[in-house]
Parts: structure tokens; C-alpha cells; sequence
């Protein structure tokens, strides 16, 4: 969901917590992606907050149903 918010595959690896596979990448690439995380996560919460919030408006309460 993050990649498709524009978040580098790189950047989105890293929230997850998940390790290089790449070996070399893994020894030479030391970058730490903390500011890039940080927005990351931040583009998905407003994401899924705006997601809540529209699925709230679409829901009708159904009242007196009854179970076949």
C-alpha cells in the first residue's frame, strides 16, 4: 500500500522490517531511511484515516433484520 502512495520500495521495505537480501546492499548500504519512514508512515495513516472515514459515511444501519 505504501508504493502505491509513491513511497520508494526501499523506504517500504524498511517499515516493515525486513532485511536486504542483497548482501552487498546489506554491508554497504548503511542508510538508516529515518526521515524517509517517518513520511511514509505518515502518508499511510492520512491515507487509512481518509479511507475510514469515507467508508463510515457509506455505511446504513440495517435495524430489525432478522437470520434465515
Amino acid at each position: 500500500m505504501m508504493t502505491k502512495l509513491h513511497v520508494l520500495p526501499e523506504v517500504a521495505e524498511r517499515c516493515l522490517n525486513h532485511t536486504e537480501e542483497n548482501r552487498i546492499k546489506r554491508i554497504y548500504q548503511r542508510h538508516s531511511y529515518e526521515s524517509e519512514m517517518r513520511e511514509a508512515w505518515q502518508l499511510l495513516g492520512e491515507r487509512l484515516n481518509l479511507l475510514i472515514r469515507s467508508d463510515a459515511a457509506n455505511i446504513i444501519p440495517i435495524s430489525g433484520s432478522k437470520a434465515a
